[in-house]
């Protein structure tokens, strides 16, 4: 444990030192930030980071990576007024002690990027009330807010795509965790496949790990082999792409666009861009208008989105179809949810209206036409 302590010391040093030759010694003031009369002043911030995989993984935490890197062009903030920590194990003592490094080292908004991520944050907050804490569904506190994307509409479209190119009413999920944003998925993925076909099901298989390719490449071929030819997918390998390609069935991918991974079997694929998220607690905290309010934004914000439909495989007519009812949902015409809703359970979870952004946050029940169950 204190090798992987001390090496995260050793990399933020690292690029603290990339980014001190370029500070503006007279000013004060980091010559990346905005300091223009009439623009926001981002001169006094400094972002924290916890990742805890990598920027290259190719899924989640490059989706991150990405977005922080946008949010850095975009305010022009400077090297040194950002701190991104990969590899932080999400729980216990390391991610407590990448937070006190982050803290030491001058950084006045910290954001964990993983749920697993919600205790060390929250005990952080509770000892450092002047630092704005930021947690991927976690938590809020007087300093802390939660986030999330509001990703429901776009994997609805994950889902009827699939649906429209499935040979049967059967469909299948490899999912990570059974944690609140991957049952989300889930459930979001089932009502798309049911739109499209409204006698399908799906049945998902969850992998208990966020990153493990054997794992899902074993459960997606399991599927493959039963007949499903059609699959969704939450996670952060490229498995269950590979295995449906090499099955001759589709999937689509998730985080990031996955069709060049498997450019026969890739349907599209939900992306995530945190950038608009991340963009408005920064720059609220440099006008002093920071409050702790969930954070919540969907595909009219460009925080959730799909890849291009797969041309090379999806039929024109199919292709026409999804975007006119991707239309429909931007301008609101289709819920994904329409009440009422019922669990696979047999129990009525929305009676009428809609669910809350919390109730979508904290998602914890799988829909009517999903088949498995949750731990």
């Amino acid at each position: 444990m204190k090798k992987r302590i001390i090496a995260l010391a050793a990399v933020m040093t690292v690029i603290l030192m990339t980014g001190c030759s370029r500070k503006d010694q007279s000013s004060g003031t980091s010559p990346g930030a905005r300091n223009t009369s009439g623009e926001v002043d981002y001169g006094k911030v400094k972002v924290g980071v916890l990742i805890n995989i990598t920027t290259t993984d190719g899924g989640w935490s490059q989706s991150h990576g990405v977005s922080f890197e946008k949010v850095k062009a975009d305010l022009g903030l400077a090297d040194e007024q950002m701190i991104v920590l990969e590899n932080v194990l999400d729980a216990g003592p390391e991610a407590s002690a990448a937070i006190e490094n982050l803290i030491s080292e001058g950084c006045n908004m910290i954001f964990g990027t993983s749920s697993g991520f919600t205790d060390p944050i929250s005990a952080a907050a509770a000892r450092y009330p002047d630092i704005k804490f930021h947690q991927f569904e976690g938590r809020t506190g007087a300093n802390v807010s939660a986030y999330s994307v509001r990703d429901i509409e776009s994997i609805f479209m994950c889902g009827y795509v699939a649906g429209k190119m499935s040979k049967s009413d059967a469909l299948g999920f490899m999912a990570a965790q059974p944690q609140a944003s991957v049952v989300r998925a889930v459930n979001s993925f089932a009502a798309g496949a049911r739109y499209a076909r409204p006698d399908a099901t799906v049945q998902v298989i969850w992998a208990n790990s966020w990153y493990d390719p054997a794992v899902e490449k074993e459960g997606a071929s399991g599927m493959l082999q039963s007949g499903i030819n059609a699959l969704g997918y939450h996670g952060s390998t490229t498995a269950v792409m590979q295995a449906a390609e090499a099955a001759g069935g589709y999937a689509t991918g998730f985080h990031i666009d996955m069709h060049d991974y498997a450019p026969r079997a890739v349907l599209t694929s939900f992306m995530w861009n945190w950038a608009p998220i991340y963009e408005e607690y920064i720059t609220s905290f440099a006008k002093g208008t920071w409050t702790n309010d969930t954070l919540f934004l969907g595909m009219d914000r460009g925080c959730a989105s799909t890849a291009p439909f797969n041309a090379d495989i999806i039929p024109a007519g199919i292709i026409a179809d999804c975007e006119a009812v991707k239309a429909k949902l931007i301008a609101g015409e289709i819920e994904v949810f329409p009440a009422p809703v019922k669990d696979n359970l047999g129990k009525t979870v929305l009676a009428q209206g809609e669910f809350s952004d919390t109730e979508l946050i904290n998602m914890m029940f799988l829909l009517d036409n999903v088949i498995g169950k949750l731990p």
